[in-house]
């Protein structure tokens, strides 16, 4: 600690000594008059110790810290009974050594530290307050940024900022994602909208003559200063105890740090994988320092002592990659767990979206359960470990913003980069899967509830069974929707639905259960929703008919060598023997999409691990992946087309027409159903799959007529232009246009994609284990993980195809993708009177590349709203109308503060967006007296 630090300190503690306010907070803080006498000696007896005078030699920013893990080979409560005593360690540190500093990060790790060890608090928050112990990484662990979706991550800045906020009075500033693997270009703008100040990682450059320290600009032209590692987040970790060796050791490695830097600072971490603190090193720093030929000074720091030393440069170079891929293996090991990822996020902005509905509607949204479900709620108990959900931290005392949370909080943590990469053993998996399980049960429930508030406002009367559809969208949309229908009544033959309209409606009845008479007790019914208004709904009522069934509502069958769906928009044939789609014809533009058999499954061989495709693990991989892969070759691959079944069969409806087949496929099975639906731009696919074997993979495989065209991929918040031929984790979607038209590829939760000689190439999933793993970071001899073989799971796929004229951004995709993976929600409601209509939407948004994606409630009695802009275009005057006034608005960031006033006109707000800008905005809404 240089004198200057050294005599601020002492000015510090002695102002909150003799202040009244200081006072009072270090009392509120547990600080005894002990406690400070011994911080002063121990200062001023550093400040007398101090080398004098100044030298121009380089300096090496010396950060300890580790790298507690979350869950991966132990579980959750078994990595904090390991890294627990490490906090205790470094503060034992803080207290003996005054030069000492330590690094900590995740609100999941040190949370529980004072929760559990409340006696050591005072001291933690002092360590803080001195800025010896940095907070950093500002999240409730250190997660996956490229697989789980953008509203997931903000939820993760959420919850660790404020959880900051409240216990230090600040948030943290430096974004930690040491191992993270891989980042996308879209983080500056979201690591900056929550307070954020710089970025330090290790994986994912572009090559290793990469600078340390550069300024990383997003695709949207935020700017946030970065901090590669070259030599990762143990460089300095575990030196040898004498000072000679020391001394070689430390200057081996910081000239490892010199061709990567641009002036004579360097930072070098010390840390590894729930490591402990190194209690033999602060001496030996002493003592190299000393040396009066030694070759450059260790400071020991935090990361925003280096972060401000940047700062301070006239230039850094800027850089601008995308950061991936990293680790390709992990887009499809444990597929299972993307999939619900991607799933229980969906519930749970789904649940929120009702949730700011009715509270604005006036509908109580916080009613209290009752004990005994929140107690059942409280904790999930395995044999293994107990997983307790975090109750809210929030100031908010409603009970829906406390569920909320709890129900977050548990996707959060397994966001862990190796939790949402599927690479641990099988009893964490199984504490991951009853987490999720825990999760969607909530959002099901807070859901259903929304449901049932909204539902109760709406007039529902008339003849039959009503039915209410749910828009989660920012715009109107045209869906397919279906729903479960029962008659107590005898000699219901037949069922007809109209609109709120009385419009009578197409409907196709999925299965029925008949009585002897053949009057139907019970079925479930699919159907076309037209117009449905944006985060609104329209209603539907189902209506018995006691005549003769005429059959229009019941699809036909035909099976024969080569059949076909279509709609007003696609032709699609198939070979009914091995399933291969075998033309895909877009009407409009008469053209022919497929160069040849597509929704083919390859399956290879695939000697990797759950980390890597095709080759075992290097842990430390860093640079971006650039091997190639080919399109699977007979010889080299097996096909679904190698085999056949005979019960491949066509169904036309009203509603829907489809394709689907069965057969075997090497040691297991597939089965493929495909679907149109009337009004719909979009070819929907399922695919199942029975694995029996290990080390295999499987993709399918959509040859194009496309060449040359550019391979365009979703991101959070997104979309960026791609190299083909090498697999990258997207989101949603994944376009390949040759300018005048293109076709795109959407999914729900299968991220690993990429573009080969035209071919778009989807990974469904892998078959495999750790592999050869070293001992240590909590991994033991005996821990097992086979259950990543997956064998004899069977598991299912959903994709789409969206031929389409332009690009990507004509085509709005991106849109496509959000129908995709958020069906429209039906449900019966029971008749009774309301004040809202049999039709009604909360907005409309002026500009289709304006995409919302978040709504709602904050502490407060507003409203959350979040947009982005969706095609890389500079758009003004953008205008959301609401069905409200609007009473006030505010720019916000992400943590939810209020910022700069925005443009009100009663009930619309105006605003400008650059290209990809993610815009929050805050809102007052009178509340809902009359319908509208």
């Amino acid at each position: 600690m240089a004198k200057t630090e050294q005599r601020k300190l002492v000015a510090f503690v002695l102002r909150r000594c003799t202040s009244r306010t200081g006072k009072s907070a270090l009392a509120r803080r547990g600080l005894s008059g002990s406690f400070i006498l011994s911080t002063l000696l121990i200062v001023l007896s550093g400040l007398c110790a101090q080398t004098p005078g100044i030298t121009n030699k380089p300096t090496l920013y010396y950060i300890p810290h580790t790298h507690w893990e979350g869950a991966v080979f132990k579980t959750r409560e078994d990595y904090l009974e390991m890294g627990l005593p490490h906090i205790l360690k470094a503060l034992q540190l803080l207290k003996a050594y005054p030069d000492y500093k330590f690094t900590l990060d995740q609100v999941a790790y040190f949370k529980p530290f004072l929760e559990r060890y409340p006696e050591e608090a005072a001291a933690f928050h002092e360590f803080v307050a001195q800025g010896r112990l940095e907070i950093v990484g500002g999240m409730d662990v250190m997660p996956d940024v490229v697989k789980p979706g953008g509203e997931l991550f903000v939820r993760q800045m959420q919850y660790g900022q404020r959880y900051c906020r409240e216990q230090f009075g600040h948030e943290a500033t430096v974004a930690w994602l040491l191992d993270t693997f891989g980042h996308h270009p879209q983080m500056p703008q979201l690591l900056r909208q929550a307070g954020f100040e710089s970025f330090w990682f290790c994986r994912g450059v572009p090559h290793d003559k990469l600078p340390s320290e550069f300024r990383w600009r997003g695709i949207d032209g935020t700017e946030i200063p970065a901090f590669w590692l070259p030599g990762f987040y143990g460089l300095f970790y575990g030196p040898p105890r004498s000072l000679p060796e020391f001394t070689k050791f430390f200057q081996s490695r910081f000239d490892r740090l010199t061709p990567h830097a641009a002036a004579p600072e360097r930072v070098g971490l010390a840390g590894v994988d729930v490591s402990e603190p190194e209690d033999y090193v602060p001496p030996l720093i002493a003592a190299f320092n000393r040396q009066p030929d030694a070759p450059f000074t260790i400071r020991t720091a935090v990361p925003s002592e280096f972060a401000g030393i940047v700062a301070r440069r006239a230039h850094q170079p800027v850089v601008t990659n995308d950061f991936n891929p990293i680790f390709q293996g992990t887009y499809s090991s444990r597929i299972e767990l993307k999939q619900a990822t991607r799933r229980i996020e969906r519930l749970l902005v789904t649940a929120e979206k009702l949730a700011a509905l009715v509270a604005w509607l006036g509908t109580p949204s916080d009613e209290p359960r009752s004990n005994r479900r929140e107690e059942a709620h409280s904790k999930i108990r395995n044999p293994k470990s107990e997983i307790r959900t975090n109750q809210s931290f929030l100031t908010s005392a409603a009970t829906d913003d406390s569920m909320l949370w709890r129900a977050w909080e548990p996707v959060l943590f397994n966001q862990t980069h190796d939790l949402a990469s599927g690479v641990m053993t099988d009893h964490v998996y199984e504490d991951t899967v009853r987490s999720y399980d825990f999760s969607q049960r909530l959002a099901e429930e807070m859901i259903d509830a929304g449901w049932e508030r909204l539902a109760a406002r709406i007039d529902t009367r008339g003849e039959g069974i009503p039915v209410a559809v749910f828009n989660p969208l920012g715009w109107e949309r045209t869906d397919v929707a279906e729903v479960e229908i029962g008659f107590s009544e005898p000699g219901v033959l037949d069922i007809g639905l109209v609109d709120a309209a009385g419009k009578p409606a197409a409907l196709q009845i999925l299965r029925a259960d008949r009585d002897a008479a053949r009057g139907i007790r019970r079925a479930r019914i699919f159907f076309a929703a037209y117009d449905v208004p944006a985060l609104g709904y329209a209603t539907y009522r189902v209506i018995p008919r006691h005549s003769a069934a005429t059959g229009a509502n019941e699809a036909s069958e035909e099976s024969r060598g080569i059949g076909f769906i279509e709609n007003e928009y696609y032709r699609v044939a198939f070979d009914f023997a091995n399933g291969a789609m075998t033309s895909l014809f877009d009407k409009p533009q008469q053209w022919e999409v497929l160069s040849g058999p597509a929704n083919v499954v390859a399956r290879e061989v695939d000697k990797g691990d759950l980390w890597e495709l095709y080759r075992g693990l290097d842990g430390a991989s860093h640079v971006a992946m650039t091997n190639r892969q080919a399109v699977p070759k007979p010889g080299a691959a097996q096909f679904s087309t190698d085999y056949q079944g005979t019960n491949g069969v066509v169904r036309h409806g009203s509603v829907f027409s489809e394709f689907s087949v069965a057969h075997p496929l090497a040691n297991g099975t597939f089965a493929t159903r495909v679907r149109l639906y009337p009004g719909v731009r979009r070819i929907d696919i399922q695919t199942e799959l029975v694995s029996n074997e290990k080390y295999v993979r499987y993709l399918a495989l959509f040859p194009t007529s496309i060449q040359d065209g550019r391979n365009v991929q979703e991101i959070p918040f997104g979309a960026i232009a791609r190299p083909t031929g090498i697999e990258f984790p997207a989101q949603q979607w994944v376009d390949y246009s040759g300018g005048l038209r293109g076709v795109a590829l959407l999914n729900f939760g299968l991220p690993g994609n990429l573009v080969a000689d035209g071919t778009l190439m989807l990974s469904l999933m892998r078959s495999h284990n750790l592999g050869a793993y070293g001992f240590g970071g909590g991994y033991e001899p005996g821990m097992g993980s086979d259950t990543g073989f997956e064998i004899g799971k069977r598991l299912t796929f959903r994709y789409a195809l969206v031929p389409h004229a332009g690009d990507w951004r004509a085509a709005e995709v991106y849109r496509a993708a959000l129908e995709f993976n958020h069906p429209l929600l039906a449900r019966k409601v029971a008749p009774h009177t309301g004040l809202l209509p049999g039709r009604w939407g909360l907005l409309e948004v002026s500009h289709d590349n304006v995409v919302l994606t978040a709504l709602k409630p904050c502490p407060g009695n507003s409203t959350i709203l979040r947009v982005y802009e969706a095609a890389g275009q500079a758009t003004s005057a953008v205008k959301i109308k609401l069905r409200a006034r609007v009473a006030a608005a505010n720019e916000s960031n992400l943590l939810e503060d209020s910022g700069p006033k925005l443009k009100v006109q009663t009930d619309t707000v105006q605003f400008d967006l650059h290209p990809f800008e993610i815009k929050t905005i805050k809102l007052r809404l009178d509340r809902q007296k009359k319908s509208g």
